[in-house]
């Protein structure tokens, strides 16, 4: 059982070495794939809207995967699992767009699937995070 004193030694470290990593690569490959659907939706020209709504939502969620990751960057310190259910929420709308989408386009019920289990890992998450504050 961890002691209230070391509790609160903790909460006065940095973010791990691992975390800080993490979140540079995330920020740099979304940083990527926002720039380079950026480009290629600026550049082609006559695309159909359908193509355009999807580079958009590319586009959308690299810059929340992005904002997410300057986020842990700049707390610097521990975080108690915030990140952690930003990601879960970023999951389940992306889930959810992508499943209408897949209706819009034709596609029937494809992207059902990823719904549920996005949500799961939203409540996982929230799970995970009042357990450390309770701690």
């Amino acid at each position: 059982m961890i002691s209230a004193e070391e509790t609160i030694a903790g909460l006065h470290d940095t973010l791990s070495l691992r975390r800080r990593v993490r979140s540079v690569v995330q920020l740099c490959g979304a940083g990527a794939v926002v720039a380079l659907v950026g480009v290629l939706w600026l550049t082609e020209d006559g695309l159909p809207v359908r193509t355009q709504v999807g580079f958009a939502g590319l586009v959308l969620v690299g810059l929340l995967v992005m904002g997410r990751a300057v986020y842990v960057l700049r707390r610097r310190g521990h975080l108690f699992a915030k990140d952690r259910v930003i990601a879960g929420w970023i999951a389940s709308g992306f889930a959810v767009l992508l499943a209408i989408g897949l209706v819009l386009a034709g596609h029937g019920r494809l992207g059902l699937p990823f719904v549920p289990a996005a949500l799961a890992y939203l409540w996982f998450t929230y799970q995970a995070k009042r357990r450390l504050e309770r701690r």
